[in-house]
């Protein structure tokens, strides 16, 4: 059974950057096991950090037509939603709002991240920590590595 799933924009880039293996997460759309949930705002900013010079030197595979090749491969994989309305805010970080309003929107079951930032504020006692609860009861905010192991990816 498919799970719905956000990915924030560093495991798009740990997957981009990864050109010698398939990622897992990117093969759990493939195989089926969950369902990406993409946004214009998502894929603007993946874009914008895959083209950023300082990743590019560091990643010198990325070139502008595998950037393309990539996010075309996001759009065919993913499942769009747009508009996403905007009903979380995270004064903190407001950069990230565009993932939970997403997360939240789509109904995710999980939203995926390596920030650590964002893993911790479900056991914040914010009042932006209340509201993501309250907006996405459901909602799990876990690594990579958890959602291998949460949908058994081998």
């Amino acid at each position: 059974m498919s799970v719905p799933v956000v990915y924030d924009t560093m495991v798009f880039l740990q997957a981009a950057t990864s050109a010698n293996r398939i990622h897992a997460t990117m093969q759990a759309i493939k195989n089926g096991r969950v369902t990406l949930c993409i946004s214009l705002d998502l894929l603007a900013e993946v874009r914008d950090v895959l083209n950023r010079d300082g990743v590019r030197r560091k990643f010198p595979a990325l070139s502008a037509e595998s950037v393309d090749f990539f996010i075309e491969d996001i759009l065919q994989s993913g499942t769009m939603f747009d508009p996403v309305h905007r009903t979380f805010g995270w004064p903190q970080h407001t950069d990230d709002d565009h993932i939970f309003n997403l997360a939240i929107h789509a109904k995710a079951k999980y939203l995926v991240t390596w920030e650590n930032r964002i893993l911790k504020l479900p056991k914040q006692t914010t009042p932006a920590a209340d509201l993501l609860r309250k907006l996405a009861p459901a909602l799990e905010i876990i690594t990579p590595k958890q959602l291998a192991d949460a949908i058994r990816i081998p």
